[in-house]
């Protein structure tokens, strides 16, 4: 297995933040579960916070969505990173579309710390808040 470097590090959480708005807007929660390791934990601010794998799916399934939407991340940056973890933070806006067409529903940002094992990297916690 091959020593991470920052780029590939960064690429890696990239795919994993992309993977993770894609499976949400499409209702995908096994996928997204997926994403996190077994002991993985999702935390989104005045929702609750979900420990492990099976939480995550029940939690995010009671949400899963009812009409088009899209989470967009961006700005994301790899704020630490070593050879099988890396935190990271990215902006989030969320739309939706109704009958007048798309809206911005609320903005936040993902706090991110992922890890790396056996050469795959999910999320251990991932922390969602939201600005007012």
């Amino acid at each position: 297995m091959s020593t991470p470097t920052e780029a590939s590090v960064a690429a890696h959480v990239q795919a994993a933040v992309g993977a993770y708005a894609q499976a949400l807007d499409a209702g995908r929660v096994d996928e997204l579960a997926d994403l996190f390791w077994p002991d993985g934990v999702a935390e989104i601010a005045g929702i609750g916070t979900f420990e492990g794998q099976e939480a995550i799916r029940e939690g995010y399934a009671a949400f899963a969505p009812t009409q088009p939407q899209l989470h967009l991340a961006a700005n994301t940056v790899v704020t630490s990173w070593t050879e099988d973890e890396a935190t990271a933070v990215s902006n989030l806006a969320f739309l939706q579309r109704g009958e007048a067409g798309w809206a911005v529903q609320l903005v936040g940002r993902y706090d991110d710390v992922l890890s790396r094992r056996d050469g795959v990297w999910r999320f251990r916690r991932r922390v969602t808040t939201f600005l007012p």
